[in-house]
């Protein structure tokens, strides 16, 4: 980790971020690293938290919503904040569960140890979070995922779905906030292939129209990330 930080600038505010990005492993042996972070940003805030704001999207998220039709798994072909969104092989499996949370996201994602680096070149740390969401009874659209432990940094998210079409694609803009950083906004599209360019014409034209209707500032298509769903070998996913 030392090594690591040497390369990055002291006043950089994305450090913590890709440190955790590269020393947060997957197993049991992630316990240290988390209890420092709870120590020293939950418990006793030795790092400041961000104070950001984030711009609710414009939609009517009143419209029904089936949860069922977001189970299964789905690829994340176009991603908006660089620090969340944009890492290589996202695939992302939800099921129904019992609970004040049914709807489950078990959420799997590549680190590249080199951004500099390019395909096919590229070495990975396989990553994975968990996430459960209720659905807000007045607007089923907006998936909600509060009052988490310590342990998670009291991190809360608020998910808005743009637009949805069953077993093709589903477009969540979000908001989320934790102990390190409150505020932050970000946005992924989920289509059933590991391709956005095996979505139909007619379906993509809906996607950019509801990215376009979020009316948020900076949110643009063009502007999108393209992760790269390569990267998920079999080695990887199975990690």
């Amino acid at each position: 980790m030392a090594e690591w930080f040497s390369t990055v600038p002291c006043k950089s505010g994305n450090a913590w971020i890709r440190c955790g990005d590269l020393y947060k492993p997957t197993d049991s042996s992630a316990a240290g690293i988390e209890a420092f972070s709870r120590c020293a940003i939950s418990e006793h805030h030795c790092v400041k938290r961000q104070e950001l704001s984030c711009q609710v999207p414009q939609g009517d998220f009143s419209q029904r919503l089936d949860l069922s039709t977001l189970t299964g798994t789905w690829y994340v072909t176009r991603g908006w904040n660089p620090l969340f969104d944009c890492f290589d092989c996202q695939v992302h499996e939800f099921a129904l569960q019992q609970g004040e949370k049914p709807l489950a996201g078990y959420l799997r994602y590549a680190v590249k140890k080199d951004l500099k680096c390019g395909a096919p070149h590229c070495e990975y740390l396989p990553r994975e979070v968990h996430q459960s969401f209720a659905q807000d009874p007045q607007k089923p659209r907006h998936l909600v995922n509060h009052n988490n432990s310590a342990e998670e940094m009291h991190y809360s998210d608020d998910w808005y779905v743009l637009a949805a079409r069953p077993d093709v694609y589903a477009l969540v803009y979000y908001c989320g906030c934790n102990d390190a950083c409150c505020g932050y906004a970000g946005a992924v599209l989920y289509t059933r292939s590991p391709s956005f360019g095996d979505l139909l014409p007619e379906h993509q034209a809906e996607v950019r129209q509801a990215v376009l209707e979020a009316k948020v500032d900076g949110f643009e298509f063009e502007g999108l990330c393209k992760p790269d769903a390569s990267a998920c070998s079999t080695e990887l996913l199975q990690a």
